[in-house]
């Protein structure tokens, strides 16, 4: 299932490029089917998607949807050559991509015009990461020194 998805989502990719700038779509077949073998082409593959979003202007919404192939153009082929068992595309990773994805149209399609926003906006990121962190974090107890405790066995 992971390599159909990988073929898949590299297609996808594929098409995504070749909607955009039609002779970018060469580079970017070659680059995908190497990126089933090597990595590094499928990092490429993808920035090579990244480069033709940024030079033909696309919208949000067409940005989003190859964002999302990209993701999981990664995420697949990362994991081709992995033991059996090993699923990238698991419900957390695809709710996870899809909120990003959301949350950034939905930031990109707001009519607001704040100064500030700019310089609030990374650090609100920041805030948000530290406290999904730190509700994930497991806490250890802590001894009558004030060092940690050795793990329970």
């Amino acid at each position: 299932m992971t390599r159909f998805l990988a073929v898949l989502s590299g297609a996808l990719l594929v098409l995504a490029v070749a909607l955009m700038m039609p002779f970018a779509a060469i580079p970017a077949i070659v680059l995908v089917v190497a990126g089933w073998w090597l990595r590094v082409s499928a990092v490429t593959a993808v920035l090579l998607a990244l480069g033709v979003l940024v030079a033909s202007e696309t919208g949000v919404l067409a940005a989003a949807a190859a964002g999302l192939v990209a993701t999981t153009y990664l995420l697949n082929t990362a994991t081709v050559s992995a033991p059996v068992g090993v699923v990238p595309t698991t419900v957390p990773s695809v709710a996870g991509a899809v909120l990003f994805s959301v949350c950034a149209i939905a930031a990109a399609l707001l009519p607001l015009r704040l100064a500030w926003a700019p310089i609030a906006a990374p650090i609100l990121v920041i805030l948000l990461y530290g406290s999904i962190i730190q509700g994930l974090a497991v806490r250890r107890p802590r001894t009558a020194t004030g060092r940690t405790a050795a793990p329970r066995r």
